[in-house]
């Protein structure tokens, strides 16, 4: 009698043996993202800060970066940076680098009204008047 190999059993043990070959891998990248430095991970200690982003079209686009001691506006176009400014001015760093620091309270209707602006000039069907303080007063 020949023993032929029980594929199921085989195929059986083929994952067990990959799902703990994957639990080690976790358990390795977990371990060295609490124990190991960020610098090591990838993470250069927030030297370089992202402050804005504006995309213009298919791999173009204009960034606001933080570096130590300075802001820069940069380019971005398929393969290439290009710098367009570099901001000095204490105040707009300031700005920049801390925004809300700058804002004004902005209330409910402004910003109601700032939202619904390009609304308004698509229709002019219609208009919003603005309420007296009196009520209105229904005639039969």
């Amino acid at each position: 009698m020949t023993d032929a190999p029980d594929l199921t059993m085989a195929a059986v043990k083929m994952v067990l043996s990959l799902g703990l070959v994957l639990a080690v891998v976790y358990a390795l990248y977990r371990w060295a993202r609490r124990s190991l430095p960020a610098s090591v991970m990838g993470n250069a200690q927030g030297l370089v800060k992202v402050l804005a982003t504006h995309h213009l079209g298919v791999k173009k686009s204009i960034m606001v970066v933080q570096v130590p001691g300075a802001v820069l506006v940069l380019g971005l176009g398929g393969d290439q940076v290009n710098l367009l400014s570099r901001i000095d001015d204490p105040d707009e760093v300031a700005r920049l680098t801390h925004p809300e620091a700058g804002k004004a309270a902005v209330g409910f209707r402004e910003q109601l009204e700032r939202l619904t602006r390009p609304l308004r000039g698509r229709s002019n069907a219609i208009e919003a008047k603005p309420m007296d303080d009196q009520p209105a007063v229904c005639r039969s």
